[in-house]
């Protein structure tokens, strides 16, 4: 195939990616895990065969092995986007290539394209092609990071024959992009790394004037016609506000400083209050009143409780679904280190973000208006970055929502996190620390058993290893919060960890090897979407069941004794009206929503029932039984409120996480990420299950002894019923 009909092809492919948020542990580079986003596959299936060899590599324990099935001129093979932010002057590919049988007609491709239009070379005219045992081959290319708008690779054959590509290596200037954080930085030069808000001492009442600047401009952002419009640049409002309210001689001061900004934005026509049915939670604007601030300011404030616009810069809604989308936030990613001024931002605009657009502002510890009073001191004192990172997990972990975290991960918190990963899993069991699968380590020898209890981890008791991170970790119920703590002792930045635990009754302690975190990769949980248990029982596995399958096989599903549905992980795809519909002879209630509006952000709605199912005599009539625990989440707690409509339906397990409702994905200054539960999720009763899980008909949980017996209990529990 030609080069530029390639590249012409490759074109079209590549605008039409959506190229995910990336974590420099997802680029796969060494083909040990299975193929899946953010990689792509390239071509026909029928034709090319494009797998992760295990038998065949030159590195590691996989590679990528492409191969032709039949005669062909096409291509198959696999392709991934990188971050377009890369900052250096040069960037290179290297790869390991072994082949077999290229026929002469053929070619083995390694692309490497910039867009748009700065570099494409795709290797065609290497006329790499035969047999041959593994060579290195490389792909080099000047980087243009001002216009640069996407950077692609692909491995794939073109023609006839067998390939496999192992060792991926990608650098920028030399060092690896895998391993160097630093070389993803942002294009957005136009926006400033200083706020001019330097390090400044706190008192209780420049605190206080603070709490009240992060209300009001708040409520101006979103409330305001001049702000609805995008035409100011409102971050920068606050950080003139900001200095304007610590450097005030007195309270007056303050005073005549909003009353200029309220002028400044115009007079605005006043709406009434509008009238809103099956509210759940309205908006509270009491707090103008409690201002220390005369009658004729707070009602100008008032005047703009009520207003009404089409549409608004700063947000919107999904259509169809109703979680609010925020748009047009910088995300500042270009500041080395946030001063005052950026950290008081982050705090502001991720507040007001709970405060008005949160379905579950209610259950937020502490109350959400004492999370403002409480954080903004902390803002102020979080001086270098790793206090300042620390401040804004505190902030996060006090909205009690399992969709909210830091999603991306500062270099400042490495040290929090770790550099290095146990090779073993770890659950909360019986309220110890319990190791629960082994994973595979380079000498063969793994120091940890399944079933030890752990009693300590470098020198501190696992009690005390709890209370240093508990207010920094997702605590919105149990299960989340034995999940993530549970995580956390995965972690150290030590490649030899001390470990005290108790193994059959004895205590030891044993010295553990960690992965470095780069290194480390997930073990493949079973790959079996669905199989027969004895007795006739069906098993599917919800993350590997898909549409296509349902289709295949409902037919010859029908006739089994009883399903065991396995919903301990997060689905693949979404099967709620689907698979729900063969459950149920007729349509049924199954689900609430509560959300705000563009009218009245803040105030929340409760939604009519939503059905599933449809009038029919053709439905599965056998029991079920549908496996939850702490890892049932979002759509996976979602997909069980529509099962469970079904009088046959069971569920077994422990609590789930308690974090339906689609998600909404903010940006904070600095490039990180987080995100809130977008939708109230409720029961058709109006029960909530936020924070409290989904409803379980049978509790049951793992034991010490069943972990050791390698018994999973709670399917056990599930079968026993089928089997009745």
């Amino acid at each position: 195939m030609k080069q530029t009909s390639l590249a012409i092809l490759f074109a079209v492919f590549f605008l039409s990616l959506g190229f995910p948020a990336w974590s420099q542990e997802r680029f796969n580079f060494s083909f040990e895990t299975p193929i899946a986003r953010p990689w792509y596959r390239l071509g026909d299936s029928t034709v090319f065969k494009t797998v992760i060899d295990h038998d065949v590599y030159y590195n590691g324990k996989g590679s990528l092995r492409v191969e032709s099935l039949k005669k062909s001129s096409g291509f198959g093979g696999v392709m991934v986007g990188l971050p377009s932010n890369l900052k250096g002057d040069s960037i290179r590919l290297s790869v390991m290539i072994k082949r077999e049988n290229v026929t002469a007609s053929s070619v083995v491709n390694v692309m490497l394209r910039i867009d748009p239009e700065i570099f494409f070379d795709n290797m065609a005219k290497r006329e790499v092609r035969g047999t041959k045992d593994w060579e290195n081959f490389t792909v080099t290319a000047k980087l243009n990071p001002d216009k640069t708008e996407g950077i692609s690779l692909a491995f794939f054959l073109s023609g006839e024959g067998k390939v496999w590509f192992d060792d991926v290596i990608v650098t920028v200037d030399g060092k690896d992009i895998t391993k160097e954080t630093g070389k993803f930085v942002p294009f957005a030069k136009k926006d400033p790394v200083e706020s001019g808000i330097t390090d400044f001492n706190n008192s209780p009442e420049i605190d206080q004037r603070l709490v009240d600047l992060g209300r009001i401009w708040g409520f101006l952002k979103y409330r305001h016609p001049a702000v609805a419009q995008g035409k100011l640049d409102w971050d920068q409002y606050l950080f003139k506000s900001i200095h304007a309210v610590i450097t005030a001689q007195d309270h007056q001061t303050v005073e005549a400083y909003y009353a200029t900004l309220l002028d400044s934005l115009g007079t605005i026509q006043e709406y009434p209050k509008p009238k809103m049915e099956h509210m759940i939670y309205e908006v509270d604007y009491s707090w103008i009143d409690k201002l220390s601030f005369k009658k004729d300011l707070k009602d100008k404030l008032k005047r703009i409780r009520y207003t009404n616009f089409d549409k608004h810069h700063y947000f919107s809604f999904a259509n169809g679904i109703g979680n609010v989308l925020f748009h047009n936030e910088k995300k500042y990613d270009n500041i080395q280190s946030a001063d005052a001024g950026f950290r008081l931002l982050t705090l502001f605009r991720f507040w007001n973000m709970v405060e008005y657009f949160s379905p579950n502002k209610d259950l937020t510890e502490p109350n959400w208006n004492e999370v403002l009073k409480i954080s903004v001191p902390e803002m102020i004192l979080s001086r270098d970055d790793k206090s300042y990172g620390l401040a804004v997990l505190k902030m996060l972990s006090r909205v009690k929502d399992a969709h909210t975290g830091l999603w991306s991960r500062p270099k400042a918190l490495q040290s929090y996190y770790g550099t290095y990963h146990l090779p073993a899993q770890i659950r909360i069991v019986e309220g110890k620390a319990v190791v629960t699968r082994l994973l595979a380590v380079n000498d063969g020898v793994n120091m940890l058993q399944v079933g030890d209890v752990l009693m300590g981890k470098e020198n501190k008791k696992i009690g005390e290893i709890k209370d240093s991170v508990w207010t920094y970790i997702a605590t919105p119920n149990e299960a989340v919060t034995n999940r993530e703590f549970a995580a956390r002792l995965m972690m150290s930045n030590s490649d030899l960890v001390p470990i005290k635990l108790i193994r059959n009754g004895r205590e030891m302690e044993v010295n553990v090897p960690a992965v470095p975190l780069n290194q480390f990769r997930a073990p493949q949980t079973d790959t079996v979407a669905y199989k027969m248990l004895d007795n006739n029982i069906l098993y599917i596995k919800h993350s590997l069941l898909t549409s296509k399958m349902l289709e295949e096989n409902m037919d010859e599903w029908s006739k089994v004794k009883g399903v065991v549905i396995d919903n301990r992980n997060y689905p693949r795809d979404f099967l709620v009206f689907k698979l729900g519909a063969l459950l149920l002879p007729k349509p049924t209630d199954f689900v609430r929503f509560t959300n705000t509006n563009l009218s009245q952000p803040g105030t929340f709605i409760m939604s009519p029932a939503l059905q599933v199912g449809k009038e029919t005599n053709d439905y599965y009539k056998g029991k079920i039984a549908v496996l939850v625990n702490e890892d049932t989440q979002s759509s996976a707690e979602y997909h069980v409120m529509a099962y469970q409509t079904s009088p046959s339906v069971k569920v077994f397990g422990s609590q789930t996480a308690g974090a339906d409702g689609n998600v909404s994905y903010i940006d904070l200054p600095g490039n990180l990420k987080t995100s809130i539960t977008g939708l109230g999720v409720y029961y058709p009763d109006q029960s909530k299950t936020q924070r409290v899980g989904i409803k379980i008909d049978h509790l049951v949980s793992p034991t010490i002894k069943g972990i050791k017996a390698g018994q999973d209990e709670v399917l056990n529990a599930a079968l026993e019923y089928l089997n009745k």
